[in-house]
């Protein structure tokens, strides 16, 4: 799926340009990065730069700048979670094309940590961003096959879901009684 078609005409604002991190999942904040997908849609991963900085809020930091290769991927896989999460929440089976484009990204080699004489953590793969990218379907694959499944909700209010995030309206409440 092309998600660049549903992007708004009308160039956006920072403020509406900032990722958001509502879930405290990082496979589902991903999703995040295409907001108000009930409405117009608003692509926040709009160049090789934005997946950099996205990266980084995470805490995946690379050492290498995406690319517009990176970018299409990155997009793609998002877009395959995102289509599952939903599946997952209706309780119906998931899309094949969608579950072995997640379970290959899972199946590339992920970032490993790595430690300096500082103390400080750092991600090595021989494709960082793709590594990055391998975390997040493998984190997809653990969220979307464990227990946490069930608590994977979408607003009530959606498209108008003032409860997280008006734009955001998948998302894990793993603290149900709250």
């Amino acid at each position: 799926m092309i998600v660049n078609a549903a992007v708004k005409t009308s160039e956006p604002g920072a403020e509406q340009l900032a990722f958001r991190f509502v879930s405290g999942v990082r496979a589902l904040d991903f999703l995040a990065t295409f907001a108000d997908r009930h409405r117009e849609g608003l692509e926040r991963l709009r160049q090789p730069a934005d997946l950099d900085r996205w990266l980084r809020a995470v805490g995946l930091q690379t050492s290498r700048p995406a690319t517009a290769q990176h970018l299409e991927n990155a997009r793609e896989l998002r877009e395959a979670i995102n289509r599952l999460a939903r599946a997952s929440m209706r309780g119906k089976a998931g899309d094949g094309k969608d579950i072995a484009e997640l379970n290959q990204w899972a199946t590339r080699l992920p970032l490993a940590p790595q430690l300096d004489s500082r103390f400080r953590r750092h991600w090595r793969s021989p494709d960082p961003i793709g590594g990055a990218l391998a975390l997040i379907a493998r984190e997809a694959v653990e969220l979307l096959s464990g227990p946490e499944q069930e608590l994977i909700r979408e607003c009530a209010a959606a498209p108008a879901c003032k409860a997280v995030q008006p734009e955001f309206v998948i998302y894990a409440e793993l603290h149900p009684s709250r």
